[in-house]
């Protein structure tokens, strides 16, 4: 928790409004982008000779941005990301003005469609969005608000999905806001399917007539959607018993872990065929992302097939 803390604290920021008329209310989008601070960090890793050890204590002391779970075992996994990257961000360099730059673009229009999308026109709407340099694993996250601060995207501007996954993040905060969301990491099952089958299918949404993988697979894990549909029933009947079941292990088996299928990512395998039900049962995106937080995982339950 202290590092996510750490990263929701001021900043200078871009600030941008999407309201278009004094009656409606406001929808703010603040960019931070943090892309300097990983330039800075590079520049004193490569001051000088320094181990790999002594890189990873300079990077959680200067930077530390990376998808990974909270605790231990997300430094754990950062270490690792870091290790595997170090060698390809020479190349990269050069490009960040550029993704940066798209990464913006991008941001605001999916923001102001998503906003359309949930029709949130009397609502007030702020989202907080970082732009970081990751460790190309094309793995961004969202925060609930915490600590006064507004839901956050975390997002990597070298991700080869940027548009897509910038849309499936950028639903998370909107719909954050309009369902008053308050858990994260480890919350239960049927509300972690609820709300990443609706970014995944908000992201389908706003950038229509991409393959469905565009929506749904990591970039490094190609034929995952078709694995998922071959499965898709021992998958549902395996993640069903434990809808209601919360915590960090549960949750790292049906993310990070290998579900009962022996799959990776089991929990978006039953969230995009279950929301997809749901949506095809005559349920609008706007109703759907205002049912409240304790009544997530009942409505992923009650759409399960019989």
């Amino acid at each position: 928790m202290n590092r996510i803390a750490a990263l929701l604290g001021a900043c200078a920021c871009v600030v941008t409004s999407s309201a278009a008329v004094a009656a409606d209310a406001s929808h703010t989008l603040e960019i931070v982008d943090r892309v300097p601070k990983f330039e800075a960090f590079y520049a004193e890793a490569t001051a000088k000779p320094i181990d790999a050890d002594a890189r990873f204590a300079l990077w959680q002391k200067d930077y530390g941005y990376a998808a990974v779970p909270p605790g231990p075992e997300g430094q754990a996994m950062a270490r690792k990301m870091l290790d595997a990257a170090w060698d390809r961000y020479p190349a990269l360099l050069p490009k960040l003005p550029d993704l940066t730059a798209q990464a913006k673009a991008d941001a605001q229009n999916a923001f102001d469609k998503i906003n359309a999308l949930f029709k949130t026109k009397d609502v007030p709407i702020h989202t907080k969005l970082v732009l970081f340099v990751g460790n190309f694993d094309n793995n961004a996250y969202s925060i609930p608000s915490m600590g006064g601060a507004p839901p956050t995207v975390m997002m990597e501007v070298e991700n080869v999905s940027l548009r897509t996954v910038l849309a499936h993040e950028l639903a998370h905060t909107v719909h954050f806001q309009l369902a008053h969301v308050q858990n994260s990491f480890g919350a239960p099952i049927g509300e972690g399917m609820f709300l990443e089958g609706l970014a995944m299918r908000v992201s389908q949404k706003v950038y229509p007539g991409l393959p469905e993988e565009a929506y749904t697979e990591m970039p490094e894990d190609r034929g995952w959607l078709k694995r998922c549909y071959a499965n898709k029933d021992a998958v549902l009947a395996g993640i069903r018993a434990d809808l209601d079941k919360q915590g960090r292990e549960i949750a790292m088996k049906y993310t990070f872990g290998d579900g009962n299928t022996g799959m990776h990512r089991e929990m978006y395998c039953a969230a995009w065929i279950v929301m997809g039900r749901l949506l095809d049962s005559g349920k609008s995106f706007a109703e759907l992302a205002r049912i409240p937080e304790d009544r997530m995982a009942a409505t992923i339950k009650a759409a399960f097939p019989k």
